[in-house]
């Protein structure tokens, strides 16, 4: 899977999400996901959400890839995933592990909280994913 889209100051991000998982994920046996990609050099987000509500919260892990040829291997444990609505941290927020209902990969002009995302650039944009797995 690849993705080669331009961003603009416009949209401020762009993301593919699976489509809802039916029945659920239950991945409590495992500590978290491993991904496989190759990127541009960019900071990405790795998302996982845990309920059926399109705009609920979103478990996101940002991560920062090389841009080589080369693919990488970003592995994110649960704990790793921040839980947030629209970019801003939910306090208290308890991820389900039991019930995985999508995943998603961002690019996004911010990280948490208004903080920007330090490798954001407008422009094009390309992320290759080999695999994504539990672990």
């Amino acid at each position: 899977l690849a993705h080669i889209s331009p961003i603009s100051r416009l949209y401020e991000r762009a993301g593919a999400r699976s489509r809802p998982l039916s029945p659920a994920l239950s991945l409590s046996q495992y500590a978290g996901l491993r991904a496989r990609v190759r990127g541009d050099g960019q900071r990405y987000k790795l998302i996982v959400r845990d309920d059926y509500a399109w705009n609920g919260i979103a478990w996101a892990s940002s991560f920062d890839t090389a841009g080589g040829k080369a693919f990488e291997t970003v592995e994110v444990p649960w704990s790793g995933f921040v839980p947030t609505l629209f970019a801003r941290r939910v306090p208290g927020a308890v991820l389900k592990t039991r019930s995985i209902t999508a995943l998603q990969l961002t690019l996004s002009k911010f990280e948490y909280d208004s903080q920007l995302n330090p490798k954001w650039s407008e422009g094009p944009f390309r992320l290759e994913i080999e695999s994504i797995e539990a672990f």
